[in-house]
């Protein structure tokens, strides 16, 4: 059984020029440990297929199961505990991390949504998961924008990371920084599948 089946998945929305096909009739199959590459031109909806597995925007028509749960039909409490093991690193490393929160706020509030350790854990698990992604200690107590665009991803990568998900998508997760960056964030990305065993759709 695949970890991920996404069944002739379509998203379409409404808009001034009529009905916009966003993603349509689209199939694909992710296996334990596999890193899969969705290859698109710009617009052509990759993003909106990632959000959609996630059901942050929800499909017109198709199936997504994940270990052979149909994601597709759950209500939004059965969603909390399908999230946990699917997590998304943002195109975006700035506009996908809330500039009134610290990095410590940002990281441990997955933790807190889903029940795991005590504020002191919390904060511990933060502390190493950012000592993980190779950012300094005092980080946690700092603000997105007093980093660099290739730190703020690896802020990024440490939440889709901090609860130890099977499954993260990553939405042109490089595309935002300089090629130096790039790089450095990639290897990042291909050390931590190694240890986590982890299934990427990029």
């Amino acid at each position: 059984m695949p970890l991920l089946s996404v069944d002739r998945l379509s998203t379409h929305y409404s808009a001034t020029v009529g009905t916009v096909r966003a993603v349509d009739d689209v199939s694909l199959e992710i296996g334990e440990g596999e890193t899969v590459a969705l290859v698109g031109e710009s617009g052509c909806g990759k993003s909106t297929l990632g959000k959609s597995l996630m059901r942050l925007v929800n499909p017109s028509s198709g199936r997504v199961t994940f270990k052979g749960r149909d994601v597709s039909a759950m209500s939004a409490k059965e969603l909390r505990s399908i999230r946990r093991n699917i997590q998304m690193i943002f195109q975006d490393p700035f506009a996908s991390l809330n500039p009134r929160q610290t990095i410590r706020a940002i990281l441990t509030a997955p933790l807190a949504v889903h029940g795991i350790g005590d504020r002191r854990r919390r904060d511990q698990i933060a502390a190493s998961m950012v000592e993980h992604v190779g950012l300094p200690p005092d980080a946690l107590d700092r603000y997105p924008h007093e980093f660099s665009g290739g730190q703020r991803q690896r802020i990024g990568i440490a939440r889709a990371l901090i609860l130890q998900p099977e499954l993260v998508i990553c939405d042109e997760p490089v595309s935002a920084l300089d090629l130096s960056i790039q790089a450095q964030i990639l290897n990042l990305l291909v050390e931590m599948k190694t240890e986590l065993s982890l299934s990427y759709l990029f």
